[in-house]
């Protein structure tokens, strides 16, 4: 038999061969760390890029112009935001090798994106409501100034009166295009004409009232609200009463001074009570100045529009700065945009109805 101290060295000795050994083995099989290429430079600041961009536009969303100082986030527009997302989308869908954080998080505000603007942007269906004797068709306008030297605002206006039957057009920036001879070659010999300030209210319904309401400011800053009054005979006697509003385009203006003016002219003018508000706002849905100076009242579009909702600018309409506002004793039955093929905006064109 071995020596007992023999037997003790031997296996000691066979302990750290096996350990030594397995440490050799354990560094080969180490791989080395991945350095970053072109593309994955590229990749990181295209999504540092989508990613900014959706948290400003979510920012903007939520403070709208509440806030002077960053009421300018609310301006980024939904369907620019869109179109990124899709760039975005396209330099990224090759990449399926890692990055899946930020490829998962990046299609998550692409989808909330797209949701955002079909919700308040682009409606691709309508809902059929049957017609009714009550019905009345009204285009909101806003030309360009002056509106009344160029041929094409009265070819426009032909266009839209043939193909959807209008009963009542509201035009701001009215110049010569709204005068009686220039409303018979366009409209018909049944419509008549009726101004007030630069808006005019042009219609086959008797007009009652006529009168301009607040001019205040100048330049850009100027803030013009006007009154018509007409009676549509279906209505049994009941009148609509109809404000037109023309508000600053300046952007850096705040929009609570703009609500607060405005609020303070209609006080002042006595305005009275009113079925429907329109006009260029030159804010955004959602924004203080009708939230704050026609709380009760409903945008037309939000309860039946249908198609592209923007209004400005024409050609590559991004922003809904034009609205019709309707008292809650009346309903929209559609809201659509149409292009009238000059100005720099698009024509409302709503079908409404006494509740």
């Amino acid at each position: 038999m071995p020596p007992p101290k023999a037997f003790c060295q031997s296996g000691t000795h066979g302990n750290f061969g096996m350990t030594e050994a397995a440490a050799h083995t354990v560094e080969v099989t180490m791989p080395p760390k991945a350095k970053r290429t072109r593309w994955d430079w590229a990749a990181i600041a295209i999504d540092i890029a989508w990613f900014s961009l959706f948290f400003i536009w979510c920012i903007g969303r939520i403070i709208g112009d509440r806030n002077s100082l960053v009421q300018w986030i609310s301006w980024i527009p939904t369907l620019g935001v869109v179109a990124f997302g899709f760039v975005w989308l396209a330099c990224r869908a090759g990449d399926r090798r890692r990055h899946r954080l930020r490829r998962w998080g990046g299609l998550a505000c692409a989808a909330l994106a797209v949701g955002a603007a079909v919700r308040g942007d682009f409606r691709p269906w309508s809902d059929h409501v049957a017609p009714s004797p009550q019905d009345i068709r009204i285009v909101q306008w806003n030309t360009d100034h002056p509106s009344g030297n160029d041929p094409r605002s009265m070819t426009a206006l032909a266009t839209i009166s043939a193909e959807h039957a209008v009963d009542l057009f509201l035009i701001s920036n009215r110049g010569s295009i709204t005068t009686q001879e220039c409303v018979h070659q366009w409209a018909g010999e049944k419509f008549f004409s009726a101004g007030a300030g630069p808006f005019a209210c042009v219609t086959t319904f008797p007009i009652e009232e006529a009168r301009v309401i607040a001019a205040t400011g100048k330049g850009l800053d100027m803030v013009w609200v006007a009154k018509f009054v007409v009676r549509p005979p279906s209505w049994n006697g009941r009148a609509l009463r109809i404000a037109m509003v023309d508000l600053p385009s300046k952007p850096t203006l705040s929009r609570i001074k703009v609500a607060q003016e405005l609020l303070t002219d209609i006080r002042r003018g006595d305005l009275g009570e009113v079925d429907i508000v329109v006009g260029d706002f030159n804010a955004l849905p959602g924004s203080l100045i009708l939230s704050r100076v026609f709380p009760t009242f409903h945008d037309s579009w939000a309860q039946a529009g249908s198609g592209l909702r923007t209004s400005w600018p024409r050609l590559f309409p991004l922003w809904s700065i034009d609205h019709v506002l309707l008292a809650p004793t009346l309903r929209a039955l559609s809201s659509v945009t149409a292009d009238p093929g000059v100005s720099k905006h698009r024509m409302n064109v709503v079908t409404l109805a006494p509740l």
